[in-house]
């Protein structure tokens, strides 16, 4: 058994590769995740209001859904959680040119 082998193994369960094999895959993942954009980007070539609204949202939803679950699993309430994302997006007035305040100190 090779080192990284042993050391893995020992931070799960020795002796178990299944867990191992799913631990590696786990780390490879996360790297893959890391290496790709966030958000994807506007397109290219120009669109109407509609579709350009349309893209907005279909590259954001799921960023906001892991927000969403990440302050569930925390222990927020969705209706709050929404409640919060719908104040926060309110407060920014950066669309018309003076500067957001945040709602917290």
């Amino acid at each position: 058994m090779q080192h990284w082998q042993r050391c893995a193994t020992n931070e799960t369960n020795p002796g178990n590769p299944l867990k191992l094999q799913s631990v590696l895959s786990d780390r490879i993942n996360e790297r893959s995740r890391k290496l790709r954009p966030a958000i994807n980007p506007p397109p290219s070539e120009a669109a109407s209001h509609a579709n350009y609204l349309t893209a907005c949202l279909f590259a954001l939803e799921p960023s906001i859904e892991s927000l969403i679950e990440a302050a569930m699993k925390s222990g927020w309430k969705r209706e709050y959680v929404l409640l919060a994302i719908m104040a926060i997006a309110l407060n920014d007035s950066s669309a018309n040119g003076s500067s957001s305040q945040p709602l917290h100190s």
